[in-house]
């Protein structure tokens, strides 16, 4: 535990879980107040107690809210991270959709998108298994709580850690180096928007549309229970029926009961929203 008072800190911790759905136990702690010191610092603040009483008071409170993320947030990924999740978009759950998408595109969620490498890396898949040629289109929607983090995924501009899974063959053919920074070639743009979203919040909609898949990987470990158990609710509405979840390695929904079933394709488990009876 920091030395910071327990019952400050957990006034502080209580609503940015209440705000955000995150939760900040055990090591967490301390990594959450590192990154929060040099923020104290610079609003000339020097406790716990006057950062919670500024988040709830101050008139600039809500600025400092839309701030908070990218404070907070770890933002880890790369093009190309867990590849055997586009595998299996592109060779299992688009041909199951293909009676459908002969009259609309193919539709998928980046949720927790952070700078877009997610959302590009799956419409580059789809290009390289020839679903354009086949004739199928799609309309990839990523979102992040991050408005940062948004507005550099709509740049696409990248510098070499978000390559780091790319050898130089890739790097040239999917990028433009200019100065030190990589980006992405406007063909692998296509049919990709973002949009800046609170997962947590209360409204319960994403209000984008029904989709085919959702990708949230590696960000429900760092939700609470209650918001954990909300967003997948949250997703479950915003699938299709026989819709697919995809989640990070270290997340599961195999001892929660609800909507999903989980299926195996080769060494992977996702998970697919029921069809109705």
């Amino acid at each position: 535990m920091t030395q910071m008072d327990a019952a400050e800190w957990k006034l502080l911790t209580d609503l940015i879980q209440e705000r955000f759905g995150l939760t900040f136990d055990g090591v967490r702690a301390n990594i959450l107040e590192s990154r929060l010191r040099p923020r104290l610092r610079e609003l000339h603040l020097h406790s716990t107690r006057d950062y919670y009483h500024y988040l709830c008071f101050h008139p600039d409170r809500e600025a400092e809210f839309a701030r908070l993320p990218s404070l907070i947030t770890n933002n880890e990924t790369y093009f190309f991270r867990e590849t055997n999740q586009f595998d299996i978009l592109v060779r299992h759950v688009v041909p199951e959709k293909r009676q459908a998408l002969k009259t609309r595109p193919f539709r998928m969620l980046s949720a927790g998108c952070s700078s877009g490498e997610e959302a590009y890396s799956a419409v580059i898949a789809f290009q390289n298994a020839g679903l354009e040629l086949a004739g199928v289109r799609w309309e990839v929607d990523a979102c992040d709580l991050n408005p940062q983090r948004i507005a550099q995924a709509r740049s696409a501009t990248y510098d070499m850690t978000s390559l780091r899974a790319c050898d130089d063959e890739t790097r040239r053919r999917y990028f433009t180096e200019t100065g030190g920074r990589f980006q992405l070639r406007e063909r692998h743009r296509k049919g990709v928007r973002f949009f800046e979203t609170n997962l947590a919040s209360p409204s319960g909609t994403f209000g984008w549309g029904t989709y085919d898949a959702i990708l949230c990987r590696n960000m429900l470990i760092y939700f609470s229970e209650e918001a954990f158990d909300s967003l997948v609710g949250l997703f479950a509405r915003s699938l299709c029926p026989g819709g697919y979840l995809l989640l990070g390695h270290s997340e599961s929904l195999l001892d929660r009961p609800g909507p999903f079933e989980p299926v195996s394709f080769g060494n992977g488990v996702v998970y697919r929203k029921a069809m109705p009876d």
